[in-house]
């Protein structure tokens, strides 16, 4: 009898090398099919199954090259789907497995199946089905809003694939994801009557809720422009943030745009959301009045608003992860901050109806869009409540926001209507204030005539009377002097104001014109300084008369508020089809608050009281020279003084001609005679 114990070394060294081998490669994956699994027939299920209740999900940086690798992966390091968080945003691929048994005994009826995975906006899943019995393929296939479409695929709102045809057994079902977004997922294998009319009736829901949005969107925008009301606006904004964001989780955008550029989920979804991110921050402090009642808190909120907005431009890249990380936090607390201070001082600053309208329009909407974030970041797992909880509060917000926003327009609107009525009243007003001063000017000027000239004739006659008596005569003929040129101004600016005013305009040497005017006016007022500096030849079209009253009140002004300083005038030309006309005083200028209200009429600055006048100066002045299509400035140096600068067009032919018939004059003159005299 031959001895055994050589076959049984040689067994027991063979079964040592098959347990290491075993242990190096193990191929039992059907061990795993102990724990829940879901049953289909050859074409799929009977009834709809909801995949999120069987699957379980790895986020790992561990390579998984295969799918087989992923189902040699100890059970332990998977966490289940269903009723737990999301897996919130990551770079890394997430992986999702679920194993399935396929039994002969299911009548299929020859229908198809269809796996149906949202949301929309992920970028790319790869679906497997392996064997367990050898850990062969048996099918593949890869969507996403970044992944082209096959096309016999059917048209859907979400990414859907069909339901190969398996012969019984035991097998694995494998999906690989990997987004930019949030890895909110779900998956449903449904039958193919389920699929197709499930597609009708979320192409009807969430077309009729878009169509809303935007014609919402387009009348607050236009209104809120209109009004310049800036709660409207950013209400605008963050209606047409919520019509971006929807139209891109509900799968349109990806459906209408991935054929034309594989981005445009990815933009219109970030965009929408970034959008909703800032607006809703900066709607709601413009509708608490916040920059009222807390500037500091304002400006935070604003500026947060200005970068969330900004952030869409990450939208199409890895760095959108980066950005939800960054603000959905802040975005978080500073949703929580409103509404805190809505608690803690909207009863002192509203009436009781408006404080509950608000905390019930802020309030739901601010817990449900944390809720949102939350499940977003992967804080909340997807249930039937963190879902649905953001698109139910937006179209109460939507209805509850409607409403206020029609209030707010009624306000608006009755405010408008009282408003045009004030201005045609004060229009109307204005007019008969106008038309008196004009009757009363007129009647004046002839006994203010009367009263100057009877003044001077007195003069003459009484010229051997004491110093007493010509005084009081001058004091008389420089008061009615003084009323006189009050009765001007209001009939210069009655002129100026109506509606038929005309100038009579001509040629004239702007050099000349100044040097006069100067000249007459040091005769009529020897104690006043004026010095004409610098005066270019140019000839510009004007009305003297008014133009010499605009030049005369400007330096009857700077006598006026600077007594005794210097006024320096200086003319010149420029290239560019201008004189510039500078009338500077070294008096102590204008106050920097009452810059720009000089023009105005009537307007008397705060160091006026100690001065004759009525504000009609310069406003008379800055007339004269817009009707000369001309304009006007003012400004001040840094140590006083009050420099006017009139800027009025001169015609460039005739300026050219006048020169050159000067210049050819003198030359002529000096260049001598055939008989070697000057002529």
């Amino acid at each position: 009898m031959r001895d055994s114990r050589p076959n049984m070394a040689l067994i027991a060294v063979l079964a040592v090398i098959a347990t290491g081998l075993l242990a190096m490669f193990p191929s039992n994956a059907s061990a795993h099919l102990d724990g829940p699994h879901f049953v289909v027939g050859s074409n799929g299920p009977q009834s709809d199954i909801d995949l999120s209740r069987f699957l379980s999900r790895l986020t790992t940086d561990r390579q998984v090259t295969m799918p087989m690798d992923l189902v040699n992966v100890p059970e332990t390091e998977f966490i289940t789907v269903f009723n737990t968080p999301t897996a919130g945003y990551t770079k890394r691929p997430v992986w999702y497995r679920a194993p399935f048994t396929v039994e002969s005994t299911i009548n299929d009826v020859g229908q198809s199946a269809f796996i149906e995975i949202k949301a929309a906006y992920l970028n790319d899943i790869r679906l497997t089905i392996l064997s367990s019995e050898t850990g062969e393929t048996v099918w593949s296939d890869q969507v996403g809003d970044r992944i082209p479409s096959p096309p016999d695929r059917p048209a859907s709102l979400k990414h859907i694939a069909k339901w190969p045809h398996l012969a019984p057994g035991h097998y694995w079902l494998t999906i690989r994801v990997q987004t930019n977004s949030a890895h909110v997922f779900e998956a449903h294998l449904q039958t193919e009557a389920t699929v197709f009319a499930g597609t009708g009736s979320d192409s009807y829901r969430n077309g009729s809720y878009l169509g809303v949005l935007i014609v919402i969107f387009g009348l607050y925008l236009t209104f809120g422009l209109l009004s310049r009301d800036r709660a409207i606006i950013w209400y605008a904004v963050y209606i047409l943030g919520l019509f971006l964001l929807n139209l891109g989780t509900s799968g349109y955008a990806h459906l209408l745009f991935k054929g034309m550029w594989p981005f445009a989920s990815d933009l219109v979804t970030g965009s929408g959301t970034a959008l909703s991110l800032g607006s809703a921050v900066a709607m709601w402090s413009y509708i608490i009045h916040l920059d009222r009642q807390n500037p500091i808190l304002f400006r935070i909120m604003m500026s947060f608003a200005f970068l969330a907005i900004a952030g869409q431009v990450t939208a199409m890249s890895d760095y959108y992860i980066i950005y939800a990380q960054l603000f959905f936090i802040p975005d978080i607390f500073l949703l929580t901050t409103l509404l805190g201070y809505m608690i803690l001082t909207g009863y002192r600053l509203y009436s009781p109806v408006v404080y509950l309208f608000y905390m019930f329009a802020l309030g739901i909407p601010t817990v449900a869009g944390i809720v949102h974030l939350l499940t977003l970041l992967g804080g909340l797992p997807i249930n039937s409540f963190t879902a649905n909880a953001y698109q139910a509060s937006s179209t109460i917000h939507l209805i509850m926001i409607a409403v206020a926003m029609g209030l707010r327009i009624y306000k608006l609107a009755n405010k408008r209507a009282d408003a045009f009525h004030t201005s045609a009243r004060a229009d109307q007003l204005a007019g008969e204030q106008r038309t008196f001063i004009t009757m009363l000017s007129h009647e004046f000027r002839t006994p203010l005539a009367i009263i100057q000239r009877s003044a001077e004739i007195l003069s003459l006659h009484l010229r051997d009377e004491k110093e007493a008596i010509h005084s009081r005569l001058s004091t008389i003929r420089t008061n009615a002097g003084q009323l006189s040129a009050l009765v001007d101004a209001f009939l210069t600016k009655e002129t100026l104001d109506s509606a038929t005013f005309t100038t009579s305009r001509e040629l004239i040497a702007i050099d000349q014109f100044l040097s006069d005017l100067i000249a007459r006016r040091r005769r009529e007022v020897q104690e006043h300084n004026v010095t004409l500096i610098n005066s270019e030849f140019a000839i510009v079209d004007i009305d003297r008369m008014l133009l010499e009253r605009a030049v005369v009140n400007l330096i009857e002004n700077a006598r006026k508020y600077a007594p005794g300083a210097a006024v320096w005038i200086a003319c010149n030309r420029s290239a560019n089809g201008y004189v510039y006309i500078r009338v500077v005083d070294e008096g102590p200028g204008i106050p920097p608050d009452d810059l720009n209200k000089v023009l105005n009429a009537f307007f008397r600055g705060r160091h006026a009281a100690t001065t004759q006048g009525v504000g009609l100066g310069l406003h008379i002045t800055n007339r004269i020279i817009e009707a000369h299509d001309g304009t006007m400035s003012i400004s001040v140096g840094e140590k006083g003084g009050t420099t006017i600068l009139l800027k009025l067009p001169y015609n460039y032919d005739a300026t050219a001609t006048r020169t050159n018939e000067t210049l050819f004059g003198v030359m002529d003159t000096a260049r001598p005679s055939p008989n070697g005299k000057g002529r």
